[in-house]
């Protein structure tokens, strides 16, 4: 199986602890997500009503969409509450040096 492609996204210095930022991998927003055990990436676009979750709130490892009040949890994408009931694609990050580095994953 081939090396996933990775991407250069941000500086490890643009996104303290606790907060989010919205980045374009290959034409697909990603939200990328800084928690104390490390960075997580996860599709930015609610699968219930289609709302841009970086304009949500991170709470520890859940996100909560602006709309309906969803959750996913932003290491893998799980749904913590409804209404939404599809996970979310979560995507593979690498540190390399001050770099994160994003790879697409295929599926939820």
């Amino acid at each position: 199986m081939a090396e996933p492609a990775y991407h250069r996204v941000a500086e490890t210095s643009e996104i303290g602890p606790g907060e989010m930022l919205c980045v374009e991998v290959q034409g697909i927003r990603v939200l990328l997500c800084h928690l104390e055990e490390g960075f997580f990436a996860i599709d930015n676009t609610c699968s219930h009503a289609d709302a841009n979750l970086s304009e949500g709130r991170l709470r520890g490892h859940r996100i909560m969409c602006p709309l309906h009040g969803a959750a996913f949890d932003v290491r893998d994408g799980t749904v913590l509450r409804p209404p939404a009931a599809r996970p979310l694609r979560s995507h593979s990050v690498r540190i390399s040096g001050q770099d994160v580095l994003v790879a697409l994953n295929d599926r939820a």
